[in-house]
């Protein structure tokens, strides 16, 4: 058992009012794409914008423990 808590990512998608968006839970709303809000997509564009949005693997720090074998 570990005091970890399992963090949830900044950013998803969901449906908006017209289409779908990629929601920014710090922003408390659509996330933004340079100046342009990612809000009224198809859920296919939504889906490539996340993995933009996204830390790819290498950037995420490592557990404290070390997590070994």
């Amino acid at each position: 058992m570990t005091d970890e808590v399992p963090l949830q990512s900044r950013f998803f998608i969901r449906m908006g009012g017209k289409g779908w968006m990629v929601y920014d839970r710090e922003r408390r709303g659509p996330a933004l794409i340079g100046t342009d809000m990612a809000a009224n997509l198809t859920k296919e564009r939504a889906e490539q914008l996340l993995l933009l949005l996204m830390p790819s693997r290498a950037e995420k720090p490592r557990a404290a423990n070390g997590g070994g074998s």
